[in-house]
């Protein structure tokens, strides 16, 4: 049987995936820079781009990045309270740190996946001088590797 072209695997970011990540960086950004946490943030929408978004902030971090993790593996079928259909798509982000030449360093953590896609993805932002409004520092997105997609 021959697959369809459109359920291939593909690992190229949508221009709607790409948007919700921009986004959801645009969101913890601009609140690190006013100086607030966020906590663990997740954006899931379906494939007609109808959007969830919910913070995890009520544990430590690693239980609130469970919980978003928990929170899109039990709702793929979608979210009807918000009229959010099966899941296509989702990106979950926090304020963390990366290692880079042996010093750690502020960042956005952010990690992403679209159906189809053959594994999920995670980038990071650095930052600096969060609370600082003006004078707060970002770069650009880096790449920082495969994941297991959540479904």
């Amino acid at each position: 049987m021959a697959q369809d072209l459109n359920d291939a695997p593909r690992d190229e970011v949508s221009p709607e995936l790409d948007a919700m990540v921009c986004d959801l960086l645009d969101d913890l950004l601009n609140a690190l820079a006013d100086g607030e946490d966020l906590g663990v943030v997740l954006i899931a929408e379906d494939a007609n781009a109808n959007r969830y978004q919910a913070s995890f902030t009520e544990d430590g971090p690693e239980e609130c990045l469970e919980g978003a993790r928990h929170f899109v593996e039990t709702n793929v079928a979608g979210i009807q309270s918000d009229h959010v259909g099966p899941l296509d798509r989702y990106a979950i982000a926090y304020a963390g740190g990366v290692e880079l030449d042996c010093e750690f360093q502020d960042a956005i953590i952010v990690s992403f996946y679209q159906r189809g896609m053959t594994c999920g993805y995670s980038a990071y932002v650095l930052y600096a001088n969060a609370g600082q409004g003006e004078n707060f520092m970002w770069s650009d997105p880096e790449p920082a590797g495969e994941e297991p997609a959540l479904f």
